[in-house]
């Protein structure tokens, strides 16, 4: 009986220890009532596990751009999403080759959590250095899937993986009051001292800064520079791109697309390219063009353009926007810059301003070689940032500090928060300059209205114009800058330069020839005697020729019929 008496002590045992462990885990429910639903549940768990009292902080090599290395804690918006996320960054920003710091990367198989690898953004992910994002996305990030919702099909790769996130997830198309992306900038003074010309042609453009130029050959007792452009590294395409726009096109990279039959087509052997080069390579012979366009780097580009004394450049806002904001910031409203949607001939609509598109590469991802539980961390840090009202603090900041809101709901700016928003050191102290692009991050318009982008928003771009702006809009009897340039037509592949291009393929290796090939022959094209342009432009086809450029075609026109019928179903 001594047996049973056991048994039976033990069953009653294990009975009192159930009990007390069901009472435990009543005990420790969050006052959830029995009719809390399991998804309240879940998201109660998941803010748990992000408010441990641990911070976290992880490593993000950022190749899109030069900039200040930081913790992203250090900012005013950085520090609040560490509070509410338990997660911080160490930001390092790309110094020197881009293809050269990821090919290390790549090689060593040893990278940071977090990477935007920019133009190696395919090398990564054929290298196998980038996790695939899908199941961490539809597990923990709701607000990604939200915001990226009508681009998670153009996201995925060939093998149906998505495995990078980039800024820019188009809601309604907005247009904004000033130029974001390329166009034809002359200095202001010079329009003022030859009375407001409007250049519509690229040869007005160019008979503006031959006028001003001769007239003015010193400005402030330095050479003046008649025009300028950007050639170093990845950056080159700020001098390959005028061909497409000059015809045009809108910003689809190194091809033409039909708007009809949506076949993709290279245009740096056609006669568009031609024109181009043949006009850079008269200005040079006219003492016009910049000697150290071809030799200088990044930096020494912009602080030159800071200087004064260049009179006009082509490129896309966004690429020197240190050098303009320095500009805006200065007393004298005539060392600014302004844009002109400039075209081959009359009657060719301009297509500069983009249309409703999305991007997707480059952008960031998590590296392999990260643990589970960190991967955990991230997307969900990368959630919270995509949430909408985490999406106004990055780019409109802190209502009542950064802006207001006015009784009908629309958000505005005081002339004082407009002063204070430009300030280049104030967008870095309040995180701005780190946030606003790069993230996780739409544009167009939110679903109350107000635009996405303050400079957007009408109350705004009126009043951030001061007496200088109005000066010239005024004389070019316009209400914002961008008034000039026509409204971008629909265009349901934009863009297409960020198609995935197969690393070792014919395609890539398309990409990196033509590359090395026009760095190579262009400046020669550009400084060459005016009578031995045609038998540089000769010897330049003959090369171009020997390239797998239709190879490269119809991947990219597989690419844009594939996006249409991906938008358009």
């Amino acid at each position: 009986m001594d047996w049973k008496k056991n048994v039976w002590l033990l069953s009653l045992l294990v009975a009192v220890c159930l009990l007390i462990a069901a009472c435990s885990d009543d005990s420790e429910e969050t006052g959830s009532s029995d009719s809390d639903s399991d998804a309240t549940e879940e998201s109660g768990n998941e803010e748990n596990e992000e408010s441990d009292g641990e911070i976290y902080t992880y490593d993000f090599f950022d190749a899109s751009g030069p900039g200040e290395d930081i913790n992203t804690s250090e900012t005013t918006l950085g520090k609040m999403f560490e509070e509410e996320t338990g997660v911080n960054f160490d930001i390092e920003h790309i110094v020197g080759d881009v293809n050269q710091k990821i090919g290390t990367m790549i090689a060593s198989g040893e990278y940071p959590e977090l990477l935007n690898a920019e133009q190696s953004t395919d090398a990564v992910i054929d290298a196998g250095g980038f996790i695939p994002l899908n199941d961490l996305l539809e597990e923990h990030a709701p607000n990604i899937m939200e915001m990226y919702g009508p681009y998670l099909e153009l996201m995925k790769r060939d093998d149906g993986n998505i495995y990078v996130i980039s800024s820019g997830a188009a809601h309604d198309f907005a247009k904004p009051a000033n130029v974001e992306q390329g166009a034809w900038w002359i200095k202001r003074d010079v329009l003022k001292e030859l009375d407001y010309p409007k250049p519509e042609t690229l040869d007005e453009y160019f008979d503006i800064i031959e006028e001003y130029t001769e007239a003015n050959p010193q400005i402030d007792g330095a050479d003046t520079i008649g025009f300028t452009a950007l050639t170093h590294d990845w950056r080159f395409f700020a001098l390959s791109n005028q061909p497409m726009h000059l015809a045009g096109y809108p910003n689809d990279g190194g091809i033409f697309v039909d708007m009809d039959t949506h076949e993709a087509t290279v245009y740096n052997n056609k006669p568009e390219t031609e024109r181009w080069l043949k006009k850079l390579n008269e200005i040079n012979s006219k003492g016009l063009f910049d000697q150290e366009a071809f030799t200088q780097n990044y930096d020494e580009y912009l602080a030159k353009l800071t200087t004064g004394r260049v009179v006009g450049f082509f490129d896309y806002r966004w690429q020197v926007g240190d050098a303009m904001n320095t500009l805006q910031e200065d007393d004298d409203p005539y060392n600014d810059y302004m844009a002109f949607p400039v075209v081959f001939e009359e009657g060719v609509k301009d297509q500069y301003l983009d249309p409703i598109g999305f991007t997707a590469s480059p952008g960031m991802g998590i590296t392999t070689g990260t643990s589970e539980e960190d991967q955990i961390r991230i997307i969900k840090y990368l959630d919270h940032i995509a949430k909408e009202e985490v999406q106004k603090l990055v780019t409109w900041g802190i209502e009542g500090e950064t802006y207001e809101v006015g009784d009908d709901g629309r958000y505005y700016r005081t002339e004082e928060q407009i002063e204070q928003t430009r300030s280049t050191e104030f967008r870095d102290e309040f995180g701005f300059s780190y946030f606003e692009w790069g993230w996780p991050r739409m544009n167009g318009l939110y679903e109350d209205g107000n635009a996405v982008e303050p400079p957007k928003q009408p109350e705004v771009a009126s009043m951030m114009y001061d007496d200088g702006d109005k000066e010239f809009l005024e004389a070019y009897d316009i209400e914002t800058f961008t008034e000039l340039f026509s409204e971008p037509d629909p265009r349901p592949w934009f863009p297409a330069w960020d198609t995935p291009i197969e690393t070792g393929s014919q395609a890539q290796l398309y990409e990196q020839q033509l590359d090395d090939l026009m760095k190579r022959k262009f400046p020669e094209i550009v400084f060459a005697d005016s009578s031995d342009f045609d038998a540089q432009w000769s010897s330049y086809l003959d090369e171009f020729e020997g390239l797998p450029y239709e190879e490269y075609e119809e991947v990219i026109t597989d690419s844009v019929k594939r996006k249409v019928e991906l938008v358009e179903q």
